[in-house]
């Protein structure tokens, strides 16, 4: 899977203090640079702007193709830069992890365990990054960002095209009173694509456990060499980077067998949970791709940004380049006098307001109060007249 843009969300977000209400209205204007969007806010008073950073290659050099492209500040060009920013910067993808507890064979029986094994911890530890639920400021695909209803935390992966939110059964709260069924952490694994399954049942795992429409891939891993909880008690090392494991990817009656992983792979605890996220990563794109056939063509985050904006440089790029050839013909119409009055006077007779208007210099700076000719005009005349003479 080729993946080529990038995001720097983490990197350089903006600051939206960057201006006090003492600096004044802060007034913004966004211009087209090649492929992306550049705003710049600024604060009216001060001065004071909103930092920018853009990676070198996508600077744009001088041609009127690639020059920026100011967009107009109307209501149009507001709906397509919102229509724009409602697309996520990253392309994001949920997968469920689920526990299964040695003998356990039933939902009823996995879905309320809120622990596992040692190893399983640390394959769940390396997967991503340890992320707080309440106020999260990025897509959590249904966890409840407010009440902890789904617990406190989750873990996430990202780089800078994609990111993996996990919905992690056993980090979800357990209420076997009000919901003896768990269907507050079934909800979330029942509409994932793919589910991640640890399976240290000692058994073998069946497709049809968690009963759902959506659940189009399973990724089971088996210890290969398993022990009692006895025993694991007993070794030097608990967290499994010494183990091997097991890891088959399963696929619903009628979807493609598209993982290298169909055929079962030993794969140390070491390079557990690195692989695994791969396999997740993949066959979740390929659900997307393969829940949008019958609708139409699935498109990504990135594609649906970069769709936005041509359909702003296809409105406005010819209007800006139809501006910018007219500034530059302006004038033109000037020099080509000049050039007609040298041409058509004899050596002896040229003044000083012909060559004016022949400068180059001269025709770039009009309209300001620089000049490129550096001789006087009686020196010019004073040169003529001594030509004329001889």
């Amino acid at each position: 899977m080729h993946r080529v843009a990038y995001s720097d969300r983490d990197e350089t977000g903006p600051d939206p203090e960057f201006a006090k209400p003492a600096d004044g209205t802060v007034l913004k204007k966004t211009w087209l640079v090649g492929l992306s969007l550049m705003t710049v806010e600024t604060a009216a008073r001060t001065g004071s702007s909103q930092e920018f950073y853009s990676p070198m290659y996508l600077t744009p050099g001088t041609s009127a193709s690639e020059q920026p492209i100011p967009l107009p500040d109307d209501d149009a060009t507001t709906r397509a830069l919102s229509a724009f920013d409602r697309n996520d910067t990253l392309d994001s993808h949920k997968v469920g992890i689920i526990y299964i507890g040695e003998r356990q064979t039933l939902e009823s029986e996995i879905l309320p365990n809120v622990m596992g094994s040692a190893d399983y911890d640390s394959f769940v530890s390396g997967l991503g990054t340890l992320v707080k639920l309440k106020g999260a400021k990025f897509n959590l695909h249904g966890l409840d960002r407010n009440d902890g209803a789904d617990g406190e935390y989750t873990y996430c992966w990202r780089d800078r095209v994609t990111e993996i939110i996990f919905h992690i059964t056993t980090m979800m709260p357990t209420n076997l009173e009000y919901d003896a069924p768990c269907i507050q952490k079934k909800r979330h694994i029942g509409n994932d694509f793919v589910n991640i399954i640890f399976n240290n049942s000692g058994l073998p795992f069946n497709f049809d456990t968690f009963p759902s429409d959506f659940n189009y891939v399973y990724i089971v891993i088996t210890p290969e060499a398993r022990a009692t909880f006895v025993e694991t008690r007993a070794r030097a090392r608990q967290d499994g980077q010494d183990q091997f494991y097991k890891v088959q990817v399963l696929s619903k009656p009628g979807f493609p067998s598209i993982s290298p992983a169909a055929e079962a792979k030993i794969i140390s605890g070491r390079s557990l949970a690195a692989y695994v996220r791969l396999l997740a990563l993949n066959a979740s794109v390929f659900s997307l791709v393969w829940a949008a056939r019958d609708s139409g063509e699935y498109i990504s985050s990135w594609r649906a940004r970069l769709r936005e904006i041509k359909k702003l440089r296809e409105k406005h790029a010819h209007a800006h380049a139809d501006a910018t050839v007219t500034a530059i013909m302006q004038p033109m119409p000037a020099a080509l006098d000049g050039l007609r009055g040298t041409i058509s006077s004899p050596p002896g007779t040229r003044d000083s307001a012909a060559l004016r208007r022949t400068s180059a210099t001269t025709l770039w700076s009009e309209g300001t109060n620089r000049s490129s000719v550096l001789t006087t005009a009686p020196e010019m005349e004073r040169t003529g007249s001594s030509d004329s003479r001889g």
